[in-house]
Formats: C-alpha cells, structure tokens, sequence
C-alpha cells in the first residue's frame, strides 16, 4: 500500500478513536438526573449511585472485582473520584472490591455499620484507610447523612446496642439505610433477616419505598409480610448469582407475586439502571 494511502488511514482510524473517546466522554458527563444502577455482580451486593452533579457512591462492592470493572465503564476516563463508599457489614459478598477502590480512586469517606469483624478483607479496608487518611464514618439508627444535591441517606438500623434476644451474626447489624432525593426512595438492606424486619415494623420505621433491596438476596429467613407491606415497593431488586443457598428461594418469590410487586433479579436481567429526574409525575 503506497505511504500516502497508508498514512490516510492511519489517521483515519486516530479520527473514529478519538471521536468515540469524546462521544463517551460526552456521554458519560452530569446530566440532571439521578442515575441508580444494581449492579450484576453474581452472589452478592453492589450498587452505585451518580448524583445530578457527578458525585458518585457505592454501596457494598460485592464478591469480586466486578463492581470495579462496572465504574470504571461508567464512569468518565479523568474521573478516579468515589465521594463515599458504604459497606452495609463486613461479609467477603458485599466488599471485596473495595481495597482496589481504595488503591485506585480518591475516596471521600467511608460509611460502616461499626461491627467488630477478623474478617481479612475487612481488616484491610481498615488499614488502606488509615493508610490513606480516609474518614470513617460509624452512624446509628436514627441519623441523617446529607449528601449532594439535596439528596440524603437515613440509617435506620442497628441500632446503638442490639437487643438481648439478637445474636452476635453481623447479619443481624446490616445497615439498613434509606436513600432519599426528590421525593424518590430506595431501601438498601444489606443482608437482615425476619427479626430485623419485624422490630423495625414494630418500631414504625419509616420504611416507605419506590425501590427495595430485597435482603440477603432472597433467603427465606427475610421479606416478611408484614415488611414488605411497611415499603410498598413499586419493585424489588433481587442482587443475586449461582449459589448453593436457594437464593431467591420460592416461597419469597412466591409472597412477592402475591403482593404485586414487580422483580428484577440480577441474575436472570443483569444490572439495573433505574434514571430519576428532577420532577417526579404526582
């Protein structure tokens, strides 16, 4: 091929690379809008959240370096910003991401639920963040955490002591938390089972919903009636993959079906993207 042709080429190729780098750049840039994404990351928890502004939070990390690969797609090329991370509780199912995050971007805060844990994984989240000089943010039920554009995240449990007939599994002291913008909700519940759902009912939670994070990807030991009746989802997401649990067991999907709530489950859909805008229809 002659020089001339080649060079033609050449930088035609360089062109179509460069106008694709821009198209998702351009993409990828703030656009309003509030975007959601549950994302599919086999047996275990992830979700990120893109504020109107750009801001960025991830709640849990999941079993793998999935959700890393996932925000890194999502994510504009320059951008290595996570304004905060939530760990729901230190199982390897909901964190294993999260020292490579910690590697790997600028990290504003870190939001735990204060259990005490040898889980390895978890010590080294400790670690990178003391290392790093990253906050670490313990909260109980009833506080507020303000976030960007007026959106906020209410921790509704654990509360500052569990009570006496509760075990020591950290399961039992998953933050369940309630994130708020624009009147839109969405009820993360790391992986409590029944007794935490019905003393947070007893306790009229405000557990009202749009979007619930089914707990503990479907076990039969949570989504109790009476809970599900608390939210009211207009869905439940179930963050799921091959397991040797069960999970989604039947019996859930079946009360699901029965109370007419649609369900996304990760496993069968993928990730989840779910946009909000600054009105919501009355």
């Amino acid at each position: 091929m002659p020089k001339a042709k080649t060079s033609w080429v050449i930088t035609g190729m360089v062109l179509v690379f460069f106008s694709l780098l821009v198209f998702r750049e351009w993409h990828l840039m703030p656009d309003g809008k509030l975007h959601l994404e549950i994302l599919s990351v086999g047996q275990g928890d992830s979700t990120l959240i893109t504020m109107p502004g750009g801001q960025k939070i991830l709640v849990d990390g999941g079993p793998d370096w999935t959700a890393l690969a996932e925000v890194g797609r999502k994510s504009p090329f320059f951008d290595r910003q996570i304004d905060l991370l939530v760990l729901s509780h230190p199982n390897v199912d909901h964190m294993v991401s999260f020292p490579e995050f910690l590697r790997r971007y600028s990290v504003g805060a870190i939001l735990l639920a204060g259990i005490e844990s040898n889980e390895p994984k978890y010590q080294e989240i400790l670690s990178l963040a003391g290392e790093l000089h990253i906050p670490l943010i313990f909260k109980r039920a009833g506080a507020e955490i303000p976030l960007p554009d007026n959106a906020s995240l209410t921790i509704l449990w654990p509360p500052d002591r569990l009570p006496e007939t509760f075990s020591h599994d950290v399961n039992e002291a998953s933050l369940v938390a309630l994130f708020q913008w624009n009147g839109h909700r969405m009820l993360f519940t790391g992986d409590i089972d029944q007794k935490v759902e019905t003393t947070l009912v007893a306790a009229r939670a405000d557990l009202k919903a749009d979007i619930l994070k089914i707990p503990h990807h479907g076990s039969r030991y949570s989504s109790s009636t009476g809970f599900l009746l608390a939210v009211k989802p207009l869905l439940a997401v179930i963050p799921v993959g091959r397991n040797a649990y069960g999970h989604p067991h039947k019996e859930i999907l079946t009360r699901l079906n029965a109370l007419g709530i649609p369900v996304h489950r990760t496993d069968l859909s993928g990730s989840l993207l779910v946009v909000w805008s600054q009105k919501r229809s009355p």
